[in-house]
């Protein structure tokens, strides 16, 4: 169903292609038009949760996201939006995010007419891409920080100023094809979509409840990677927490996860995506 590079596209529908960017980090490209979704690249290490202040890898940005039009930030840590204020300074791209989200734009400097600020409920057309804001809800993750953005921040930003406020998912609509990024804890409201890009989560019932309400033809997991691991090395999964218990800590299971999808939904694709791969969802169209 998927195929890396040429377009095999219907006459009908623009070639769309996506890339992974990590962790959360979606780009869509179609009829010459790119969307980003929680763009980031620049992964400061673990300890820099608590110690220091933080500026994004602005060679890193400019070198793997030289364009961009819209970008849609689902939340506010700096894990989604660290790198976005310089993708926006870079390309002239608009971006769209909660309060806490355009606070910290301002705070980086980004121009007040990049910025549009969202909540759920709302419609957007953004060029060739309808996208429709969905309610979410994040769940605990140690180090990171909850609250109102503060009105006294100067870049370099620590990365506990990136504060949690409203959580959003994303149903986005380019011509011929429904794309759900689903990453909340949740799976209430989840509307249903030919792509789905989802944690692959170990949580019991969480994926069989998802998969049931969105009925994909096409799973994408993300958010599996270690975020505090460059770019510049090979990604591996990050460690999850058991559910029901402290450590022991075990990592990510990619293949124990494709079995699970193959299970609640037989007939059902999952792409592991390789960072930085340009994937083709003109046959899924």
């Amino acid at each position: 169903m998927m195929i890396a590079g040429a377009s095999r596209n219907p006459p009908e529908f623009p070639a769309l292609h996506f890339r992974w960017l990590g962790v959360t980090g979606l780009e869509f490209t179609c009829a010459g038009e790119t969307l980003a979704v929680d763009p980031f690249l620049t992964r400061p290490p673990f300890w820099r949760l608590w110690l220091g202040r933080v500026a994004p890898d602005h060679a890193l940005i400019a070198r793997h996201l030289p364009r961009c039009d819209h970008i849609l930030v689902s939340h506010s840590h700096y894990d989604h939006l660290m790198d976005v204020p310089d993708i926006a300074r870079n390309t002239g791209a608009r971006v769209y995010g909660s309060t806490n989200t355009c606070g910290l734009l301002r705070a980086c400097a980004v121009s007040d007419h990049q910025i549009r600020e969202i909540h759920a409920g709302d419609n957007l057309t953004l060029g060739s891409f309808i996208v429709n804001v969905l309610a979410a809800r994040h769940g605990w993750a140690p180090g990171y920080s909850s609250g109102r953005v503060r009105s006294n921040l100067h870049p370099p930003l620590r990365l506990r100023d990136y504060v949690l406020g409203e959580y959003n998912s994303f149903l986005i609509q380019p011509p011929g094809l429904r794309l759900l990024d689903w990453c909340g804890v949740e799976t209430q409201g989840a509307p249903k979509a030919d792509v789905l890009f989802m944690l692959p989560t170990s949580v019991p019932g969480y994926c069989d409840a998802l998969l049931t309400s969105v009925q994909p033809r096409l799973v994408v997991p993300i958010h599996w990677d270690d975020l505090f691991h460059p770019l510049t090395k090979p990604i591996r999964p990050y460690y999850e927490l058991p559910h029901w218990a402290l450590p022991p800590l075990k990592r990510i299971d990619l293949e124990r996860f494709k079995e699970t999808v193959q299970c609640i939904a037989p007939g059902t694709e999952v792409l592991v995506p390789e960072v930085l791969q340009p994937y083709d969802l003109g046959r899924v169209q």
